[in-house]
């Protein structure tokens, strides 16, 4: 099966008999076969892309209506606007059909649990329906640092899935729903056996939530129509040192011989992606860069400014002169997603900075199909077009106050990431400690 997998996922992107492509094909072969030991991989799978947020609630909620057994749902951020209260309500109906519905949310994106006391949400709890808070900073289910959060954006219902950059708030959707559209983001939906593995990731958020339930993946839904796509679900759990998606993220940029497309939030990337990029712009790889030109700090753009150290470095390490950065600001730009030699791409919750890399729960899909990789080219395209080019005559890559301003933005920003400044290195000391045992109990079992 992981055999036939792979094979049909290359002749969809490299189709036999085409020219030239055999050694592309093999060095594709080569990477997959690797991530294919990171697991919670499949064929027969297709994916949608979800670009406006009135369209992705909508989708959402016609899901969740048409749900028969399960309703989970896993977000960062969720507040007491419209669009939460109409998929509340919807989560609400599907409790009274005798759905098993779960809400997951995190505690500081819950508005430090306020928003979780909506009479919509109030009365789902009142039905059954499962409310759990994520790390609460107080309490028996708070699990760890205060900076430990739940960054993951999914929805199970029955065999269908969702998940990207997109939260339930208002400032993420239009008038439809009466929101702001000040994010811009981009959700997927998912059909086929994806489902499965992007539902076991789910159930790992419910487990780290530390509430006495306890919820099964289920089987995998069966396979769509047609050839379907080439699906991995990569997560990140530093706490319980699972880092698929740092691992595929960094491997595929290494392995980029054409193009390097990434469209990100809050780029202040960690060292070892911060190499693998750099090796990119070395190969001379076309590197382009979608950013929010932007900021959602208050009271101080940290994020802008920070990211502009970051842009200033990719553009003065530009020997080949194939690196472009575009700046959105029309909106804040929130959405995730990479796109890699035109046939794999990633799209989810992960941002190229150290809180994503190195502490939140972070779920990412990959997709291998060139018609995907496609569509997300296109997407970023065209919101370059209604961006802004960035370069080294930029005023605040010349002027020396502005670049000790921005410099000092991200040596705070990248120190706020560092994991002894969280605990998390004393989770790492933990591991090792855990791992050496079970090592010995291994060992002296075999003996």
């Amino acid at each position: 099966d992981t055999e036939m997998a792979l094979s049909i996922a290359l002749d969809r992107a490299f189709p036999p008999g085409d020219q030239g492509v055999e050694s592309i094909r093999e060095s594709w072969e080569e990477v997959l076969q690797e991530f294919q030991h990171c697991g919670r991989f499949s064929s027969g799978n297709h994916v949608d892309v979800l670009e406006s947020g009135d369209e992705t609630y909508d989708a959402m909620i016609e899901a969740i209506d048409a749900a028969q057994e399960r309703v989970w749902l896993e977000t960062y951020i969720w507040d007491s606007s419209e669009a939460a209260s109409r998929i509340v309500e919807a989560m609400v109906r599907a409790k009274e059909r005798g759905c098993d519905v779960i809400l997951l949310v995190d505690f500081i994106g819950a508005q430090w649990g306020v928003a979780l006391g909506t009479p919509g949400v109030n009365r789902l709890r009142e039905l059954g329906g499962e409310i759990l808070v994520f790390n609460p900073l107080l309490g028996s289910n708070n699990v760890g640092p205060a900076f430990f959060r739940d960054h993951r954006k999914i929805l199970i219902a029955d065999d269908v899935g969702f998940c990207g950059s997109r939260n339930i708030h208002s400032e993420s959707c239009e008038s439809g729903y009466k929101g702001t559209a000040e994010f811009y983001d981009v959700h997927a939906r998912l059909r086929g056996p994806c489902v499965r593995d992007l539902a076991e990731v789910l159930v790992d958020s419910i487990h780290e939530s530390r509430y006495p339930i306890d919820r099964d993946p289920g089987p995998a839904p069966p396979p769509v129509e047609g050839p379907g796509m080439y699906v991995q679900v990569l997560e990140s759990n530093v706490r319980n040192n699972r880092k698929t998606l740092q691992h595929v993220v960094r491997r595929v940029i290494e392995s980029a011989e054409t193009s390097l497309y990434i469209t990100s939030a809050y780029f202040v990337p960690p060292g070892f992606l911060w190499r693998a990029i750099r090796r990119a712009q070395d190969r001379g790889v076309r590197c382009r860069f979608l950013l929010s030109g932007t900021s959602d700090f208050f009271p101080l753009p940290m994020d802008l400014l920070a990211q502009t150290h970051s842009v200033g470095r990719l553009l003065r390490r530009d020997y080949s002169h194939a690196t472009e950065v575009h700046l959105y600001s029309t909106q804040h730009m929130h959405a995730k997603y990479m796109v890699v030699d035109g046939v794999f791409s990633t799209l989810g919750s992960f941002n190229f900075d150290r809180y994503s890399a190195r502490r939140n729960l972070e779920v990412q899909v990959a997709v291998f199909d060139r018609d995907f990789a496609t569509t997300l080219t296109d997407l970023q395209q065209k919101k370059i077009r209604e961006s802004r080019q960035s370069g080294l005559d930029d005023l605040m890559l010349t002027s020396w106050a502005a670049r000790a301003a921005c410099g000092l933005a991200y040596v705070l920003v990248a120190f706020s990431g560092r994991n002894f400044f969280d605990g998390f290195d004393q989770m790492a000391a933990s591991w090792r400690v855990r791992q050496a045992t079970l090592q010995r109990l291994v060992d002296d079992d075999a003996s």
